[in-house]
């Protein structure tokens, strides 16, 4: 190799070297995953929910492995503690020192319409909407059991909200916590009281699933199998989660709604069409029927709380048992006071339509 090759070829890479050394040694660890994650998701894709993230996640890493010890009810190790104390928007916003824009928009209700329900098709199946409505889900719900009939679980537990509405974002805000009363915990825990309120039986898993963040399926998977062996009356499994939303590199999208006068996240139900010799989901017929219904009804007690339904070709471990959907409970750009209003307003739509289905 000839001098000035050696000089155009490793004086480069050396500079690269000790330019990531550099950022590394100055920088919080902290500040570069929030930075990490947001790269990820950008480049990723992630204006669309969870697919990405789940075709990452099988392609990225191996094989997690997963604690054996029993998540079946509140109280185990993992678990968190949780309250179900109204969540409050901070009263005085930060300066705005970086960042970028919060954008609250209104996002569609969806278009071409089939009796209330409007679907994004990304699963590559042909859906008929008015056939799986008129199904009824085979769900097994009872009448006046106090056996817990739902499980609530959160495969990215630690994802959470802005704790201010002004408009703008900080780079340091956080985009995760393991707080329990600012994470996804405490958006499941307003629709399992609304749940529990009409006489319908919650367990509420609260244990963090997405430390680390890849394999979080696979851990949230073990959870979800340990409650259905432990507790087999369980009939509807909800995986809530926070989406994010980005119209541009610094414009963070809000998805709001304004139901009785107070501000909403926007909702989105996904359900898993995938279906492979490898891993069999024979639980898309009655996960769609059940998507749909409740679909149906959140249009039309709150129109504009959903956004349209996605139908998606991957399984978010839908493929576990009927009743399964994951929910996307706004975006990172909503504060935790507009995902728990939300928490509140689901809860009651989809308490009526079990109901409606068998139960108590």
């Amino acid at each position: 190799m000839t001098i000035k090759r050696w000089l155009r070829t490793v004086l480069p890479l050396g500079a690269l070297v000790l330019c990531v050394a550099l950022v590394a040694y100055t920088v919080p660890s902290d500040t570069l995953r929030v930075l990490g994650e947001r790269a990820a998701q950008l480049s990723a894709g992630l204006r669309a929910p969870r697919d990405s993230v789940e075709w990452l996640e099988g392609r990225l890493t191996r094989p997690t492995a997963v604690a054996t010890a029993p998540q079946v009810v509140l109280g185990t190790a993992r678990t968190q503690a949780v309250t179900t104390t109204a969540a409050t928007t901070t009263a005085t916003a930060p300066a705005r020192k970086d960042g970028g824009i919060v954008l609250t928009q209104q996002l569609s209700a969806g278009s071409n319409f089939v009796q209330d329900v409007a679907i994004r098709n990304k699963s590559g199946k042909t859906v008929d909407i008015a056939a799986a409505l008129k199904h009824i889900p085979a769900l097994g719900l009872k009448k006046n059991s106090t056996a817990p009939q739902v499980l609530i679980v959160h495969t990215h537990t630690t994802e959470c909200y802005m704790s201010y509405d002004n408009g703008f974002y900080n780079s340091d805000d956080p985009t995760r916590t393991d707080d329990p009363q600012k994470n996804m915990v405490a958006v499941g825990e307003r629709v399992a009281a609304a749940l529990r309120a009409a006489g319908i039986g919650v367990l509420h898993d609260t244990a963090i699933h997405d430390q680390p963040y890849n394999g979080a399926y696979s851990h949230s998977k073990a959870a979800v199998e340990r409650y259905l062996k432990a507790n087999p009356t369980i009939r509807v499994v909800l995986d809530l989660h926070r989406d994010a939303i980005y119209q541009d590199a610094t414009t963070h999208v809000k998805p709001t709604v304004t139901v009785d006068g107070k501000k909403a996240a926007q909702v989105m139900i996904i359900v898993g069409l995938k279906n492979t010799k490898a891993v069999p989901n024979t639980h898309t017929a009655e996960n769609l029927s059940f998507g749909v219904r409740l679909q149906q009804a959140l249009h039309q007690t709150h129109p504009g709380l959903a956004r349209p339904l996605l139908l998606a070709d991957a399984r978010y471990n839908q493929q576990l048992s009927n009743g399964s959907l994951l929910i996307e409970m706004g975006s990172d750009a909503n504060t935790l006071e507009e995902a728990c209003y939300s928490g509140d307003l689901l809860g009651g739509v989809l308490a009526t339509v079990l109901k409606g289905l068998g139960a108590s």
